[in-house]
């Protein structure tokens, strides 16, 4: 079956994971009684220690973005700082790049692999770009991203999530660098998402990077490390494009103590390697929860976040509200559900018992 295109010059609001305050409302559940589940945010953090006070009083040091750089590259696996730029959020460089890419490029139109983030479309909407969504299955999905590069005319911006939000969906490292090569011959140019990538990382292909020059990878802090707060995202790309990007970003755009705690995190190998094995196992556990006590079958997943098919879904969702647990519905399709994982031994078992409670409709 071929994929659903849209096309959206007016974008709709979004409805994203994380709205406590509105779910408060709504329920008319105080915020802070809320166990949050709608998120990809690893809900065991990297543990934030004593910031130094001059972090809090000075501009941030030129010396300490280039320690940053120095500490992500070697996190990524990217060969070089030159080939790095940071941001105060990968949000923030979603919103910046369709306007900044019109120094580099004369886009000719937009293409999203979808269902997935809704910040892509809405941000190259805004910027004033055509900009078409394909709403693919997770498996048909490397295969219409060559169909479209293969009639690719120059100017040609094809973005993928990857791994794929909501769904999951994974086009290995080599197929990635397989889709680059075609659209530099097309003189296209191919971003990738990697928001969702630190679980796997031997799948990205931020270490190709000097082989890929069409090709920009967005790499975001807060999800693995479960600090969204600090505000800290990656564009890795060409030198000639971080040069010009970085001078649109401007100077002090990362604050230092959030530089001070990415280095930390980035050269922390024993604390990611503990957390990915968590992680692991937590998304199995979540599985048996959810499967065992309710009809929903999982149709996708990441070590960050479960995604979940079933007719209940909206009563579910509802029913985990009304306990003041909050999980993802989409607007894309009613029957899907995103649930991220709880943190502690309580939260655990407070969504234990919510499912619990769900009646048995087999």
């Amino acid at each position: 079956m071929a994929p659903n295109m849209t096309s959206s010059r007016t974008p709709a609001p979004i409805n994203h994971g994380g709205a406590i305050d509105a779910a408060a409302r709504k329920y008319g559940i105080p915020a802070e009684e809320w166990l949050d589940l709608s998120t990809g945010i690893n809900p065991c953090p990297y543990q934030v220690d004593d910031i130094p006070a001059i972090q809090w009083q000075r501009l941030p040091l030129a010396s300490e973005l280039a320690a940053l750089g120095d500490a992500a590259c070697a996190y990524y696996g990217i060969p070089d700082p030159a080939y790095l730029a940071c941001a105060p959020g990968t949000q923030a460089l979603i919103q910046t790049i369709p306007f900044w890419i019109r120094d580099h490029v004369d886009v000719s139109g937009v293409h999203i692999m979808g269902p997935t983030y809704g910040e892509h479309a809405r941000c190259w909407d805004r910027a004033g770009h055509i900009c078409h969504i394909h709403e693919t299955a997770a498996d048909a999905r490397l295969d219409h991203a060559k169909h479209l590069l293969a009639s690719a005319g120059p100017g040609t911006v094809i973005i993928i999530v990857n791994p794929n939000n909501p769904d999951g969906g994974l086009i290995p490292a080599q197929d990635i660098c397989e889709l680059s090569r075609l659209a530099q011959q097309a003189d296209s140019w191919l971003i990738i998402d990697e928001a969702f990538m630190d679980c796997q990382p031997d799948q990205s292909v931020c270490p190709m990077i000097a082989d890929l020059p069409h090709t920009l990878v967005l790499r975001s802090f807060g999800k693995f490390f479960g600090l969204a707060g600090i505000r800290l995202g990656c564009v890795v790309m060409a030198p000639d494009l971080v040069t010009s990007l970085s001078e649109r970003i401007g100077p002090w755009a990362i604050p230092g103590p959030t530089m001070t705690i990415a280095m930390r995190a980035f050269a922390d190998t024993d604390w990611q390697q503990g957390t990915r094995q968590r992680l692991h196992a937590d998304g199995l556990r979540l599985d048996r929860e959810v499967m065992t006590k309710t009809s929903l079958a999982l149709c996708g997943a990441t070590d960050l976040f479960r995604y979940y098919d079933g007719g209940d879904c909206a009563e579910l969702a509802d029913h985990l509200a009304r306990r003041a647990i909050l999980v993802r519905l989409f607007d894309h399709d009613r029957a899907k559900i995103r649930f991220g994982f709880p943190g502690t031994s309580d939260d655990w078992q407070r969504l234990i018992s919510a499912l619990d409670d769900w009646p048995d409709r087999s």
